[in-house]
């Protein structure tokens, strides 16, 4: 396995001994994304021609930069947010991302790991020339980024442009919930648990058969005006043994942005698109693995759901909303305990009298 300075770099699939000054150059490559460079050395002359608005999670969210790439990565990210019905836009000022690409110090190894930090209203990241820092408190933020960072897509649009736009509208009365969600008849029921819990797999098994898809992983709620759960519904990550239980797909494993290999699934370009934007009703089912292949649903009190959905939060969701809060509202539509066997075509139907007009059986 090649190494870099004593580093291995099993990302890049290469065998052979390398001099370090040819590796160097192999990861150096020529962007070819298109900028107006600013005049000065700072960038603060750059003309931010480009322009870009979109509701995201019913949010104004306003994207302004000086290349027409970054404008397209937007439409790629947030495009069919552009599909909401006016009356979900919430009346608010828009929150707005300036990003200034230009021209780095550096063209090697691109793609450098960012370093987040928080203090206070202000958020900011960092890798190599390329950074980025989001004012929550005023509703705006500003990248500066090279075209090598625009030019690797996923990269781009995941650590840079989604981290900055859902950190803006998640602080206004979207408070993030760690659980992947599926809807039918108009009620979504939300999936939680820690990673490898089972809940892309879940999502994906219920989509497959007549759900559909809200949130893989996250989902955003509101309360002012009524309870409502907001998702980002385009696409499941799945691990690549997936493909046991689900022979259609013809996916291959790629690598993500946080480094595990995994199947990315579009459920919105099928030809019979499931997604949906947001629902106003839920019952939240903790996941639970267990080796037998029965899957068993279980009541379970709002206390024991509100302690699950806002105790002993991963990073990143402290940051904004009122975890309290919302827990305590979506405990009000149910809680069950799902103990998830390996007979998936089973726990797809428990869930399917979860969103029955009657009350589903008590199981355990």
């Amino acid at each position: 396995m090649l190494s870099d300075n004593g580093r291995q770099i099993p990302e890049l699939g290469l065998t052979e001994q390398t001099n370090p000054v040819n590796l160097f150059d192999w990861l150096s490559f020529q962007s070819d994304v298109p900028f107006v460079p600013a005049s000065d050395a700072l960038g603060r002359t750059a003309a931010l021609k480009y322009y870009y608005s979109v509701p995201l999670l019913g949010v104004p969210l306003e994207v302004h930069s000086n290349s027409s790439e970054v404008l397209a990565a937007t439409e790629r990210s947030f495009g069919r947010w552009r599909c909401l019905a006016p009356e979900h836009v919430s009346p608010l000022p828009p929150r707005e991302i300036h990003i200034v690409v230009h021209p780095g110090q550096s063209k090697a190894a691109f793609r450098l790991p960012l370093v987040y930090r928080l203090h206070g209203n202000t958020f900011v990241a960092a890798a190599g020339d390329n950074l980025f820092t989001v004012q929550l408190d005023r509703g705006a933020a500003l990248a500066f980024v090279t075209p090598e960072m625009v030019a690797d897509d996923l990269y781009f649009r995941h650590a840079v442009l989604e981290c900055m736009a859902l950190l803006l509208a998640a602080r206004t009365d979207r408070t993030p919930v760690h659980a992947g969600a599926v809807v039918r008849n108009g009620r979504a029921v939300l999936l939680a648990g820690h990673s490898l819990s089972g809940k892309s797999t879940l999502c994906y098994a219920c989509v497959r058969t007549g759900f559909d898809l809200l949130a893989e992983d996250v989902v955003y709620v509101s309360r002012a005006g009524g309870l409502r759960i907001w998702g980002n519904p385009w696409r499941i990550h799945l691990m690549p043994d997936a493909l046991r239980f689900f022979p259609e797909l013809t996916h291959t494993a790629q690598l993500q942005v946080n480094g595990k290999l995994k199947l990315a699934v579009d459920v919105a370009t099928a030809s019979d698109e499931k997604w949906c934007l947001f629902a106003e009703q839920a019952a939240v089912c903790l996941l639970q693995r267990h080796d037998g292949p029965q899957s068993e649903l279980e009541v379970i009190d709002a206390p024991t759901v509100i302690e699950a959905l806002s105790q002993n939060l991963e990073t990143g969701f402290d940051v904004s909303g009122d975890p309290l809060a919302a827990a305590f509202a979506l405990a009000q539509g149910g809680g069950y305990r799902l103990w998830l066997g390996r007979d998936l075509g089973q726990a797809v139907a428990l869930l399917e009298g979860l969103t029955d007009h009657q009350r589903p059986p008590r199981s355990r």
